[in-house]
């Protein structure tokens, strides 16, 4: 290979060695930007600058319905109600560990508050969804019920003689469960 030879291998070289060095840079820059800036400098928010300061889309009715439906379930539900039962029949949690009854009441009081909120949300609903409220205020008034007993009366570990009857809760709760799942299978 004569000198000239190598001189324009190397050029070469050199060249493909800065065009791809420049495509792995481009890639490093673009990992780095944030979904929030390439949102603000995306052609559609440019074009239309109400696109840009407009607020998240609230989910619908009905996908927000199945989250309250999976909340009362795991929330009210799993993580207390049926704690509480477990606890005083057994001394344990239901699946049986060690239970924490005042942690658990904690926990049990974050989740009436948002349970607050859903109540706020579900009475705003329109006509559309009158019977899903109507099971829910019935639901809604029993956790009521039942969270306020376990307040006035924290239920003790092995207490056979404590009643925290929850038929109705589960009734009304199943009843809630099966009318959202309804209105998810129209949409």
């Amino acid at each position: 290979m004569s000198k000239r030879s190598k001189i324009s291998f190397l050029i070469g070289m050199a060249v493909v060695l800065l065009f791809v060095m420049s495509g792995c840079g481009s890639k490093e820059k673009t990992a780095d930007v944030k979904p929030t800036e390439t949102a603000k400098s995306s052609p559609a928010n440019s074009a239309n600058p109400a696109n840009a300061s407009a607020k998240p889309k609230e989910p619908a009715p009905e996908s927000k319905l199945s989250e309250i439906s999976n909340f009362m379930t795991s929330s009210i539900w799993n993580d207390g109600f049926v704690n509480v039962g477990f606890y005083t029949s057994r001394g344990t949690g239901s699946t049986g560990q060690t239970l924490d009854m005042d942690f658990t009441m904690e926990r049990l009081g974050k989740a009436m508050e948002k349970k607050a909120g859903y109540d706020t949300y579900i009475q705003g609903l329109d006509a559309k969804y009158d019977n899903v409220k109507q099971v829910w205020a019935k639901l809604s008034k029993e956790t009521d019920n039942l969270y306020k007993q376990l307040k006035e009366n924290t239920p003790k570990a092995n207490d056979k003689n404590y009643k925290f009857d929850t038929g109705l809760f589960e009734q009304y709760s199943d009843a809630f469960r099966d009318d959202v799942r309804a209105l998810n299978k129209k949409q």
